[in-house]
């Protein structure tokens, strides 16, 4: 197994679900946004003190100082705007290119349906308690949902509990078909 890099928008799942799979595959679990915290400081304060466009670049140098550090297996739940559109492109670039080298991305969305997949995700993200705008969760969602559709070596969708997101990822990972296009990096599942 080689590392495997959730992605998605914010709300699908990647750290649960992500979290679970490292559980299943024994393996190390790395949360993008907790080594951010833990080595630059904390995201809110970063994107309102120095902005969004500077949080990018910095979340991306952290990703490129961190990958070498990474066991050869383990799972990473990357950020939510990692490999969105609205990370300027040259630098977007520089992201998809750093994970692909790097290993395996799961693409994680609870729908291929935009309507019920924002019904799902605004739900979760508006019961977490960060005080966030409705209208403006959902338009962000919309926003990444289209960046994320056409991302990831497997691509899931479900809304299931992370356990059994887990399990489908580690079927995904096992069967014939993605054993031999993961290694031409051309799976779609």
């Amino acid at each position: 197994m080689a590392r495997i890099f959730i992605i998605g928008p914010g709300g699908v799942g990647k750290t649960m679900a992500g979290a679970e799979l490292a559980g299943l595959l024994e393996c190390p679990f790395v949360d993008l946004d907790q080594a951010f915290m833990a080595r630059v400081g904390h995201v809110d304060a970063v994107i309102q003190g120095q902005g969004y466009a500077r949080y990018v670049e910095m979340n991306s140098a952290l990703f490129a100082a961190l990958v070498p550090e990474l066991p050869p297996a383990c799972v990473v739940a990357l950020s939510s705007g990692f490999l969105a559109r609205e990370t300027p492109a040259p630098l977007l670039t520089a992201n998809r290119n750093a994970v692909r080298a790097a290993g395996t991305s799961i693409r994680l969305l609870p729908s291929a349906d935009l309507a019920e997949a924002s019904r799902i995700v605004v739900a979760r993200q508006m019961g977490r308690g960060f005080n966030l705008d409705e209208a403006r969760e959902t338009a962000k969602f919309a926003r990444r949902f289209a960046d994320y559709m056409d991302q990831g070596d497997i691509r899931i969708f479900s809304a299931a509990a992370p356990a059994q997101i887990a399990a489908e990822v580690v079927a995904a990972l096992t069967s014939d078909c993605a054993q031999g296009c993961l290694a031409r990096h051309d799976c779609r599942t």
